[in-house]
């Protein structure tokens, strides 16, 4: 099964479902696109006012330009976003020019390409990354995105799951297997309950 899956480096959530797909991968033969998904650029957080949240997207905005320079030298974008949200999400080390030379240095890729950090150039493309979500699932939405290709070549996508924390090997295969009934039906509209509160446990990751 063919999937394309979005994420921000910044998002929690993102990287709880990320690291589902992870744990699933191989037991469902998923064959996964990693896709940028920039909130910095969905939210417009360039033009605003400087709030917690927006500073964290632009900061992972940074990354991304990091990220994309990266893969097109070649380098994997799942094991960027690897660890890159170990960083982030695991040792909660906020993203800064140290982590993005840690990373590049972990990685063994070129310490310059700190460079393409701010190099706007690379906006446009992850622009289209995000186009090529929203034309599929619809632009009232956040990341995780995962766009399922369904055996007629035709796409099918939702945002979500939205996880509180990880399950075990065994539920994130349930759970997969029910998410991907649901997805991949015409039929299938929406599922939704309250948030509850706090932040998602991002620990329960470090387990996978």
């Amino acid at each position: 099964m063919k999937i394309d899956f979005y994420f921000d480096p910044s998002c929690p959530f993102s990287w709880i479902t990320s690291r589902l797909i992870k744990n699933v991968e191989q037991d469902r033969k998923l064959d996964v696109s990693w896709r940028p998904f920039s909130l910095a650029i969905k939210n417009d957080d360039f033009n605003g006012d400087g709030e917690r949240e927006s500073i964290g997207h632009i900061a992972s905005h940074r990354v991304l330009r990091v990220m994309l320079a990266a893969t097109e030298g070649g380098a994997s974008m799942d094991g960027l976003y690897t660890s890159f949200g170990t960083q982030k999400h695991i040792i909660q080390e906020p993203y800064s020019d140290e982590i993005i030379a840690k990373v590049l240095t972990d990685l063994e890729l070129p310490a310059d390409l700190i460079n393409r950090a701010d190099d706007t150039s690379l906006d446009g493309k992850l622009s289209e990354s995000i186009s090529s979500a929203t034309d599929i699932v619809g632009d009232d939405v956040g990341v995780p995105i995962i766009v399922f290709t369904l055996p007629d070549g035709s796409q099918s996508g939702y945002f979500g799951p939205v996880l509180e924390s990880l399950p075990d090997k065994e539920a994130c295969l349930s759970l997969w297997d029910g998410l991907a009934v649901l997805a991949t039906s015409p039929d299938f509209y929406e599922l939704k309950r309250e948030r509850p509160s706090g932040m998602p446990d991002t620990g329960s990751t470090a387990r996978c």
